[in-house]
């Protein structure tokens, strides 16, 4: 079976578990406000068409429903058990299940990994059932699982107390239940409803990868939310955001713990360890995912897609009632690399008879007070406005005007129907009733500039994204060395060398190491520099290891001597002294290659130099990536415009560079090394040098 058919089984048993039409609830609660008394209490009110079994041996009836004294004594097949006993009894609860053909479980109880040793000895109890059976479980320490078109509510969250079930095209993973009672909170609230929702907990079975892989196939689904403390599988978790982005479904993800406080919370919360923040980012970004800080956040992006109102490109035309929200609004669109370019004579023109004499056809487009008197006057502008194919996005800035509101609804409505482009309102003090007539007519509102601008701005960083993922071919399975998981000594600058001697991407500099009393060579291609080898002493400026532009052999011996007299100061042992040419370069870059224990082969670059500490511009990608990848990487260094040449200095061939270290990482894949850093990597145009490298091999048996 290939890996492909075998990932669609594994979705389609969790697809099985949201179209459920029997629930067993074990421990149901005859008190609808108890965590095992909620999910019968919430599918009762709420339509529920499928079977309810209540499991209570001490009860006859529960909440009008006959109860069971066990899942065996149902006596029907069941195709999802509600687990929400003590910890110690969820072992015992689940085995039965299983022996009675329950084939999916959801596990409320908590006392697992995020407690102590022997709460993550019993989930790991859970996992092996889960394995061995084939069956899945979600859970433990979870808030449980939603489908709004069934009216499947095996959950307990306090979200759906005051609020009717609402389908709509957004659906939400996440490994925490509050956030995710915050998010089904807001979009019922909001009037945006919810497809799916999950909460994955502590996931000793299905986890966040296999959540998002089984919405990308949803019909109902349109737009996944996200939330994650660690993902324990990386691999798949790349796999179902890629298979997403591909898919048209826009991922929107919050990544908590990115501090060492919010680490430590992360690990008392569903027992994760937060991996390094800056390369859930890459992972996040490089597979077409849009990482947000906040709900709010979320919910702004997600309004755009959602409404199909994210702009095609960065060209807006502004229309406001006031014209210091029209100044507003261009200050916030410029930093963001969106665009309000002036009108064409012709759509100039056009506005002309629909504007009063006194206002002047400009972008932004200030329609002042006399909207009051004339409110359709909106729609016949934006339709003059639309003439231009070339602009992506109308965006109408609103304050207040309750006394028009209906008006302004009718009349943007209206043009929403007659114009090309997407029509985006930003209304301050908006009323509820005008936002829900809006967005049901395809118009997303906000209620300030800066949010609808940044949410604007990040929806198209998410499309290029996508578009390029949609170019990249699909990921071809390669072998490369295997991570042992321990490591030998970093190497000496001299013993790197030779290794990286066996590839032919990056060049090494022509260089000799001198034993101590050994005669300097003949023919020397000065200027030289000489540095200090030894495995003990890896960053050699720092101690004065390293002598440069030396331009004779008289300036040769006495460096040789001070670094002989540094290395006896120091007490390490000195393999040598390396004497190497000095190279014109134009260039410098650090590049780093290492094999990451949650991420695997991972490619670093940052701008070179000795400033670049002071003010750090590093890029990460994860492997395998193509040239492509790789030449996209270099264009997000914020010295960039450095490498393709600036002032008069020669830029790099970045395409060049690009294969370049694309053939480096091949190579490093398939060596058995932990870490590879050349710092600096320098470049003059196409060609590529290592002045400096260290080595860290991998342990091998």
């Amino acid at each position: 079976m290939s890996k492909d058919v075998l990932d669609r089984a594994v979705a389609s048993r969790v697809a099985a578990m949201f179209q459920a039409r029997s629930v067993a609830i074990v421990g149901a609660s005859s008190d609808p406000s108890k965590i095992t008394g909620r999910p019968l209490a919430y599918m009762l009110a709420r339509g529920f068409t499928g079977d309810l079994y209540p499991v209570n041996p001490a009860r006859k009836e529960v909440q009008g429903l006959p109860a069971y004294p066990s899942l065996s004594a149902i006596g029907k097949p069941i195709d999802l058990a509600i687990v929400g006993t003590a910890a110690d009894k969820v072992e015992s609860a689940i085995k039965e299940g299983i022996a009675a053909g329950v084939k999916a479980f959801v596990v409320f109880s908590s006392g697992f990994a995020e407690l102590d040793e022997a709460g993550r000895a019993l989930q790991g109890r859970l996992t092996e059932l889960a394995k061995a059976h084939k069956v899945a479980i979600i859970g433990p320490n979870c808030l449980g699982i939603a489908n709004s078109r069934t009216g499947l509510l095996a959950t307990f969250t306090t979200a759906l107390e005051s609020h009717k079930l609402q389908p709509g095209g957004f659906s939400f993973v996440s490994q925490s239940g509050a956030l995710g009672a915050y998010w089904m909170d807001i979009v019922l609230r909001s009037g945006i409803g919810f497809s799916q929702w999950v909460t994955t907990g502590n996931e000793c079975d299905v986890d966040a990868a296999e959540a998002i892989d089984f919405l990308v196939d949803d019909p109902d689904t349109q737009v996944i939310g996200l939330y994650i403390e660690d993902i324990r599988r990386i691999d798949a978790f790349r796999a179902a955001l890629d298979r997403a982005a591909r898919a048209g479904k826009p991922v929107i993800a919050i990544k908590a713990g990115s501090s060492s406080a919010g680490a430590a919370a992360a690990a008392s919360h569903t027992g994760a360890l937060a991996g390094n923040d800056a390369l859930y980012d890459t992972c996040l970004q490089q597979h077409g995912a849009l990482r947000v800080r906040s709900l709010t956040e979320m919910m702004d992006a997600a309004r755009l897609l959602l409404h199909k109102a994210a702009p095609a490109g960065p060209r807006l035309a502004v229309m406001t009632v006031s014209g210091g929200a029209g100044v507003l609004i261009a200050d916030a669109s410029e930093p963001l690399g969106l665009q309000l370019p002036a009108l064409k004579p012709e759509v100039a023109q056009a506005l002309v008879p629909v504007l009063p004499s006194f206002v002047h056809p400009s972008n932004p487009l200030d329609t002042t007070g006399n909207v009051l008197q004339d409110t359709p006057m909106i729609g016949r502008a934006m339709q003059a406005l639309a003439t231009d194919t070339d602009t992506h996005a109308i965006v109408l800035f609103i304050g207040m005007m309750h006394s028009i509101a209906d008006a302004f609804v009718q009349a943007l409505s209206q043009a929403r129907a007659n114009v090309h482009c997407p029509i985006i309102v930003v209304w301050v003090g908006a009323m509820d009733s005008s936002i829900h007539a809006l967005e049901a007519a395809g118009i997303p509102v906000f209620l300030d500039i800066p949010q609808a601008m940044q949410a604007v701005a990040r929806c198209l960083e998410m499309q290029r994204t996508r578009a390029q993922i949609i170019q990249r071919p699909a990921a071809v399975a390669t072998t490369h060395v295997a991570d042992s998981g321990q490591s030998l000594p970093t190497l000496s600058e001299w013993d790197g060398k030779q290794l990286l001697a066996g590839q032919q991407s990056v060049q090494i500099p022509a260089g000799w190491l001198l034993k101590a009393g050994e005669e300097l060579p003949a023919g020397l291609p000065y200027p030289v520099v000489a540095k200090l080898q030894s495995d003990q002493l890896l960053h050699k400026s720092d101690a004065g290891g390293v002598v440069l532009r030396i331009q004779d052999e008289q300036a040769l011996q006495a460096a040789i001597e001070r670094l002989q007299k540094i290395g006896s100061q120091l007490a390490i042992p000195v393999q040598g002294i390396l004497v190497e040419q000095m190279l014109p370069f134009d260039h410098e870059l650090l590049l780093g290659l290492r094999r990451d224990p949650r991420f695997g082969p991972v490619l670093t670059l940052a701008r070179g130099g000795v400033e670049a500490e002071l003010d750090p511009d590093v890029v990460n990608l994860l492997l395998p990536a193509t040239a492509d990848d790789i030449a996209q990487m270099l264009s997000r260094l914020r010295c960039f415009k450095l490498l393709q040449g600036f002032r008069g200095k020669p830029g790099a061939d970045i395409p060049a560079l690009a294969r370049r270290i694309e053939d480096l990482c091949a190579w490093f894949l398939q060596q058995p090394l932990r870490e590879l850093e050349i710092n600096p990597l320098v470049i003059q145009c196409s060609r590529v040098w290592a002045l400096d490298a260290l080595i860290t091999p991998l342990a091998t048996d």
